[in-house]
């Protein structure tokens, strides 16, 4: 058994626990089953920004049905461990700076 997790994060930082539920996976369907709940009792996506998540697949393809109209990202510190993985680790700090300057910058055009 595992738990599936939904944060809230306010403009100013403040976390706060949307919702919680035991599952034995992270399916489609199982994401599905949270987000709808979160849905029906009124987080209708109306003044969400943007779902961030972690790369599970089955995460990403339930948002679609549910929060189809906000925009979907994922979580920078997972897809830089995930880009890690595969470089050399005398590359790691480098590359973590690099990525960084990308993710702060305060500009697409800085960005990229």
């Amino acid at each position: 058994m595992q738990f599936l997790v939904a944060y809230g994060v306010r403009a100013d930082g403040t976390r706060q626990l949307l919702a919680f539920v035991r599952s034995r996976g992270e399916s489609q369907v199982a994401w599905e089953g949270l987000l709808d709940d979160l849905y029906q009792r009124g987080l209708d996506g109306h003044q969400l920004q943007l779902i961030v998540t972690d790369g599970c697949p089955g995460l990403a393809a339930a948002l679609q049905p549910v929060y189809r109209r906000v925009p979907h990202q994922r979580c920078w510190v997972h897809k830089l461990r995930n880009v890690l993985s595969g470089a050399r680790r005398r590359d790691h700090a480098a590359m973590k700076a690099d990525a960084q300057a990308i993710y702060q910058a305060a500009s697409l055009a800085e960005a990229e």
